[in-house]
């Protein structure tokens, strides 16, 4: 049976009761491996114990047991493996790291205990966090059946099988939630390091390939390079929202007609798996998005702005706005991987804050607190996310208000800010109107000439023409003489050249393009196209 005609409710119905061996088929290779088993792989897990060894172990009936820092060949390790058999473990996970483990190998089978290898780049806390996912959304005791970790896993190697190659489904952090663990399928480094630390390496065109894969409602292939063997990746989404991505490296034959569909029916049910996992304040944060969205594009009126934002009767409101600037190689920071990292730090500060999301930017509103207060999120914000996007994101800060129909004037008023701090990299990394408006102002100059070239003067075109044609400096001389004011002393300095031959140059622009720099309105118009051109 294909994967699309698999309804959600039938794959996870499909999960097998806990058992060791179920453990061990979703996570599998190369995280965890065998050792021995000498009683099988069907014996019952509840949960897992993490069990420093220095300590007296306590029982564990059909417990996991996690040994950090135990060392096949250490003293005490033979007595650890008879005593969780006596226990009632269920089995017994350690890393070898080359160790010896033939003792230990001898006892387990000796006391019946299976024992299990953890690969030794993978943090204990990783493999915690992945076998109870695998156990459940409640973790000890939960039902494995009602949590989205183990259908992520289910759906990821139900993909692999039909595709042929290593399925990974991502989050929009790029945190790895669940893979396929087919042992013939095909897979690279790149794939086995994502694997065992639990997040996509970083890889040049890396960030380009996501912007390419979320801006995609298909299908998207990516050839061989790097070393990476080709990819295929589809992103998950609820509506227009999304969710994560999934990636699939393709058999050695390609994808195929039944791999595309299979990615498509992938995503399809992973949106559903994930939606079911979210808990109420994620929920909550959700619906205050599409509130706060619609409130900055004026589709609400006050009264219900303030209802459906549970806005405070008369309360300072204050917005802030992020955005990033290019890098140095002139790539931009996905706006929905750096939404996320905003939102883990803006909301335990302040759980009242509202934040949304769009193309280009993402949004935080601050009932209560004013401009101040908005300033110091911003800053620490900026702050919690540098070692992820280094000192690319830019912060807006609006003026305060008390009025909910102001919002979308004061989204107006970042969107104007992000744009000249987005553009300039010595601009202030958090910034008000007051410290933009004169860069701000030109392009709004800038704008309405290129909508109206009629207003240009026509002197400006004539020179530049003439410099370009001649080798002539008539614009930038010019340009130099009005910013500063008029001093021939102080721009033939900057100019390098001599008073005269400045004098010169002015008095020649006068008679060749027939403009009166005596007149000041001639003055700043020719001041400020020359200062738009020379940006």
């Amino acid at each position: 049976m294909a994967l699309s005609d698999r309804p959600s409710s039938e794959i996870v119905a499909d999960t097998p009761a806990t058992t060791v061996q179920h453990l061990v088929t979703t996570i599998g290779s190369p995280v965890l491996q065998v050792l021995t088993a000498p009683r099988g792989l069907e014996q019952s897990v509840r949960g897992t114990v993490l069990h420093d060894p220095n300590d007296s172990l306590t029982g564990g009936v059909d417990q996991l047991l996690l040994v950090p820092g135990l060392q096949g060949d250490q003293p005490g390790a033979v007595e650890l493996v008879r005593e969780a058999a006596r226990r009632g473990y269920c089995a017994m996970i350690l890393k070898l790291r080359g160790s010896d483990t033939s003792a230990l190998v001898s006892e387990s089978s000796t006391s019946g205990l299976t024992l299990l290898a953890a690969a030794s780049e993978v943090s204990w806390r990783h493999l915690d966090a992945l076998l109870l996912s695998a156990l459940g959304s409640q973790g000890v005791g939960g039902d494995p059946r009602t949590g989205s970790g183990d259908g992520l896993f289910l759906l990821a190697n139900a993909a692999s099988a039909a595709i042929g190659g290593s399925v990974a489904i991502e989050d929009l952090d790029r945190r790895v939630m669940a893979y396929s663990s087919s042992p013939d399928q095909r897979i690279d480094a790149l794939r086995r390091e994502g694997i065992l630390s639990r997040r996509v390496p970083e890889i040049d065109h890396n960030l380009e390939r996501y912007r390419i894969v979320l801006g995609s409602d298909d299908v998207v292939r990516f050839p061989k390079e790097l070393g990476a063997l080709p990819r295929a990746a589809i992103a998950i989404r609820a509506g227009t929202q999304p969710l994560g991505t999934i990636w699939a490296i393709e058999s050695a034959d390609g994808l195929g007609s039944d791999g595309e569909q299979a990615l498509i029916d992938c995503a399809r049910l992973a949106t559903l798996h994930i939606l079911r996992s979210r808990n109420a304040n994620e929920l909550e944060l959700q619906k205050r998005e599409s509130a706060l969205l619609g409130a900055l594009e004026g589709s609400w009126a006050a009264h219900e702005i303030v209802f459906r934002l549970s806005i405070p009767s008369g309360a300072d409101l204050g917005l802030l706005g992020f955005a990033t600037a290019a890098d140095a190689t002139g790539s931009l920071a996905l706006t929905a991987h750096f939404s996320h990292a905003l939102s883990r730090y803006i909301i335990p500060f302040r759980p009242d804050a509202s934040i949304a999301t769009t193309s280009r930017a993402v949004y935080a509103l601050l009932p209560g607190g004013g401009s101040q207060a908005a300033t110091r999120i911003a800053m620490g914000a900026l702050t919690a996310i540098r070692k992820d996007f280094g000192d690319h994101v830019r912060a807006a800060v609006a003026p305060t208000e008390t009025d909910p129909a102001a919002l979308p004037a004061m989204r107006r008023e970042i969107d104007d800010i992000l744009r000249v701090t987005t553009a300039h990299a010595e601009a202030p990394p958090v910034a008000g109107l007051t410290d933009v408006h004169a860069r701000l102002l030109l392009a709004r100059v800038a704008d309405e000439l290129s909508h109206e070239p009629r207003l240009r003067h026509p002197a400006v075109a004539a020179m530049t023409a003439h410099d370009a044609e001649h080798g002539t400096d008539f614009a930038v001389s010019v340009l130099a003489w009005l910013d500063a004011v008029g001093n021939v002393a102080e721009a033939a300095t900057r100019l390098g050249v001599h008073t005269n031959t400045l004098r010169y140059r002015l008095r020649r622009t006068t008679e060749l393009f027939d403009i009166s720099l005596n007149d000041p309105d001639d003055r700043l118009s020719l001041w400020l196209q020359l200062r738009l051109i020379r940006r």
